[in-house]
């Protein structure tokens, strides 16, 4: 059969094709020309958004630990927006992605971008780091530990909204027990993430499932939460609820 035959080869081919042009960027990644790394990040970025079988595709090639080491060893803003946009694409909704990323021992490197001068660079670290602790496989935050509340605070504190709601997705992504949420509770938290919902969407979402997780099934929570500024707490979000 013609037909079948030839359409077979098509596909093969142009298969080939996708390959090489993966392998020619994952090559371009560890070039020492600073704008051939560029280019190769944003490339990878590219390719990738939303696609899951590209994903797979790179992680099998070693693009994640590739990325990372540009990651860690340029100074280069630029690269390292790129770099942090990349890891979080392949750590969006992509488990395998986000093991990857982990793997390849980032995680602290993302964490030290939020201290950038260049609000770039800290809203592409907030960004990656948020796909991340999304996953399951984050790593566990320890609320009672002074120190991690002493930094979640430093997140809810900030000005770039990008941070503060990286600060409220770990509250709902990490807080499963009646103890951490009322050690959250004692640390006023609940008043925070309230005044956070003045903000975008974006940061106006994290909030409202930070809030969900914090009271989820604890009574005492949720007296508090009613009793904050006479009810006017709950008002604000009840009149978010009825505009969604």
């Amino acid at each position: 059969m013609p037909t079948t035959t030839s359409s077979s080869s098509s596909f093969s081919s142009a298969a080939s094709s996708s390959g090489n042009r993966q392998a020619d960027v994952f090559s371009r990644l560890a070039s020492s020309d600073p704008e051939v790394k560029l280019k190769a990040l944003r490339e990878v970025k590219n390719q990738i958004i939303g696609n899951r079988t590209k994903k797979l595709s790179f992680l099998k090639l070693g693009a994640v630990p590739a990325i990372a080491s540009a990651l860690s060893d340029s100074e280069c803003n630029s690269i390292l927006v790129q770099s942090a946009a990349a890891l979080g694409s392949f750590a969006c909704g992509f488990e395998a992605g986000v093991q990857a990323v982990l793997d390849a021992g980032v995680f602290p490197r993302l964490l030290r971008l939020l201290t950038s001068s260049d609000e770039k660079v800290v809203d592409a670290g907030a960004r990656s780091l948020r796909m991340i602790v999304q996953s399951n496989q984050a790593p566990k935050y320890d609320f009672l530990q002074e120190k991690n509340m002493e930094f979640l605070f430093s997140l809810l504190n900030s000005e770039n909204e990008n941070v503060s709601g990286l600060g409220a997705s770990i509250i709902a992504h990490a807080c499963g027990t009646t103890v951490q949420q009322q050690v959250l509770c004692d640390a006023g938290v609940l008043e925070k993430l309230v005044i956070l919902l003045d903000g975008s969407l974006s940061q106006r979402e994290a909030c409202l499932e930070s809030l969900a997780t914090v009271l989820k099934n604890n009574p005492e929570a949720v007296s508090r939460f009613v009793g904050l500024e006479a009810g006017r707490y709950l008002s604000s979000v009840t009149e978010l609820t009825k505009d969604s």
